[in-house]
């Protein structure tokens, strides 16, 4: 399980949280009790093992011929490759991605539908709610600086795959003190949820990446934020 750590201590969380069975959506009504870190940083959700190894393998073979490209900032390409899905024509593309590119390569294919249902389910939510799909590849010594994600978007799901990552988060508010900062630690077939405080009042950064890494991650529609199970 992912290992939760800060300095100083934030204000509690519930220790564990309720939500709908996220194996399989034909058994609605049911429900598993998943314990989370001790004192998460409101609206930060962490669910290890939200998929199989024989699930994660399957994504990582159909994860593998996408047409990635190289994550670009201004003048600067990053150590990461990502490919971009889009399916809300209402969102201005040209400024919605993180890494400063505007392509999309349209809706997101039949085996990403199906792990947005898997998330949806999990979490009492429509799938429609996803507007956006970004599958990153990170190769080992790959970070990511501090950053807030667009305000183009609103809810943030990202699940991990392969090999481990740390996440960082601290206040956005210049005035406290930077050493406030949340790590958490992301295992394989691990999904984060960022919503509420953790996603608009704090920024998140990625420590150089220790082994190969990929993510798939889902964002909502900044304006149309659903309410979570849990």
């Amino acid at each position: 399980m992912g290992r939760l750590q800060r300095t100083p201590p934030l204000a509690a969380a519930p220790r564990a949280i309720r939500t709908p069975n996220a194996f399989s959506a034909a058994e609605g009504g049911q429900t598993e009790l998943f314990e989370l870190p001790p004192r998460l940083p409101h609206g930060l959700v962490y669910r290890p093992q939200f998929i199989t190894r024989a699930e994660e393998v399957a994504l990582l073979t159909a994860i593998a011929p996408l047409p990635f490209r190289q994550a670009r900032f201004q003048q600067y390409v990053a150590r990461r490759r990502v490919a971009h899905f889009h399916a809300d024509a209402d969102v201005d593309t040209k400024d919605a991605y993180d890494d400063g590119e505007s392509f999309s390569l349209g809706p997101a294919p039949p085996f990403l539908v199906a792990l947005q249902r898997r998330v949806a389910f999990a979490f009492g939510i429509e799938r429609s709610a996803f507007v956006h799909t970004l599958v990153t590849e990170y190769s080992p010594g790959a970070p990511i600086g501090w950053h807030r994600d667009k305000p183009t978007y609103g809810v943030v799901f990202g699940l991990s795959l392969k090999g481990r990552g740390t996440m960082r988060f601290r206040p956005l508010d210049a005035r406290v003190e930077p050493r406030q900062t949340v790590m958490l630690e992301l295992e394989p077939r691990s999904l984060y949820v960022m919503q509420g405080p953790i996603r608009w009042l704090w920024q998140h950064s990625m420590l150089p990446a220790r082994e190969l890494r990929y993510s798939i991650t889902f964002r909502t529609r900044a304006n149309d934020q659903p309410a979570l199970a849990g």
